[in-house]
């Protein structure tokens, strides 16, 4: 278990640095090189069609215990990305490089899942999960403030050198870990998951619904709450860069206080407070504007990152706790197919409207 665990936080950790290097500015790149609303939106159903294709090869490669091949796309993946995102500024962009960006999530976000799911038990899935989220923020943040400066400073080669660098370390640290991880290695997997039975999934929690809501919502913020954080910081990258980090290490500081408590508490009664809660960020959101004093900007911005993340710690602690009650890795990877399909969807019609207002 502690060799699995340090996989967990090794690929976590690197990823996140890499994530944060330069793909967390994904709707600012688009933004910036003259794409419109609709053509992000259009890159967003892209990227989930690249997820969708990529998990079911995923899923076939999880099924047969190729860890190794697992881990090493999900670092040549994020590599191709991060070219793509560097040197395409035409349609290709938000065609093969969308695709490119949802095969590098999928491999991504599939193995972290599982993972978690494997070093977490009933009663420490918060705790693991505020640790995780503690992590993320200071591997993500010192990314986005190298990404920021050397995106802002046009060191391109750099950038690429950078990502590429700690993508072969990354891989090379991970294999090490791996040869000591028997015990996930050797273990039976289930069989890949037929679309059938993706389907026909269905249990008592409204589990499908919650899928479908959550991916799009996650989406909204990854997307276009982060360009609405670039509009606000008068499209500034590195000062991008500086709210975000300040944002996130102001809310490690508040999750290294309650990680510990929430697997003592009521877990539907907390679910229950932070939904309301993420409500009311949303509703925050559509306040912020340019024409709030400094003081009042700042601190919104802060109380809507509180309010998300601890709905995402919630929600993540409910996830995982019902995962195990089911058939976990089930429950991971349907929650995968329902979410992307629902981002096709939405984010096809938000870009097919978008485009006719536009005319």
């Amino acid at each position: 278990m502690a060799a699995l665990t340090r996989i967990f936080y090794l690929f976590s950790g690197i990823h996140s640095f890499l994530i944060g290097l330069l793909p967390i500015f994904i709707p600012v790149i688009l933004w910036n090189r003259g794409f419109l609303l609709s053509d992000i939106a259009f890159f967003i159903a892209t990227s989930a069609v690249g997820f969708v294709v990529a998990l079911y090869a995923w899923d076939r490669l999880r099924e047969n215990n190729k860890w190794a091949t697992i881990l090493g796309l999900s670092f040549v993946f994020e590599v191709l990305l991060v070219i793509f995102l560097l040197w395409q500024k035409d349609a290709l962009l938000i065609t093969v490089g969308a695709l490119i960006n949802g095969a590098a999530g999928c491999f991504y976000w599939s193995t972290q899942r599982i993972l978690f799911q494997r070093v977490t038990h009933q009663n420490n899935t918060g705790n693991t999960f505020g640790n995780f989220q503690i992590l993320v923020v200071l591997a993500l943040k010192i990314g986005i403030l190298l990404g920021s400066f050397l995106l802002a400073s046009e060191y391109i080669k750099s950038l690429l050198l950078l990502s590429l660098s700690f993508s072969v370390l990354g891989y090379w640290l991970l294999m090490r870990s791996l040869l000591t991880a028997s015990e996930f290695l050797d273990e039976a997997q289930p069989s890949a998951f037929l679309l059938t039975e993706v389907v026909h999934f269905k249990d008592a929690y409204a589990s499908r619904l919650i899928f479908i809501v959550d991916g799009l919502f996650l989406f909204l913020e990854s997307y276009f709450w982060v360009l609405s954080l670039y509009l606000l910081t008068q499209q500034n990258l590195l000062k991008l860069g500086v709210l975000i980090v300040v944002l996130s290490l102001l809310l490690a500081v508040i999750f290294f206080i309650i990680k510990q408590r929430i697997d003592h508490m009521n877990t539907q009664r907390i679910y229950v407070i932070a939904v309301f809660g993420y409500v009311l960020s949303w509703v925050f959101r559509g306040q912020l504007t340019l024409q709030e004093a400094p003081l009042i900007l700042y601190a919104g911005m802060l109380l809507v990152a509180f309010l998300s993340s601890f709905f995402r710690l919630s929600f993540n602690k409910r996830f995982y706790d019902l995962a195990r009650l089911n058939k976990p890795t089930q429950y991971v990877v349907y929650k995968s197919y329902y979410s992307q399909f629902a981002l096709i969807v939405f984010f096809a019609f938000m870009g097919v409207m978008l485009q006719a207002n536009k005319e």
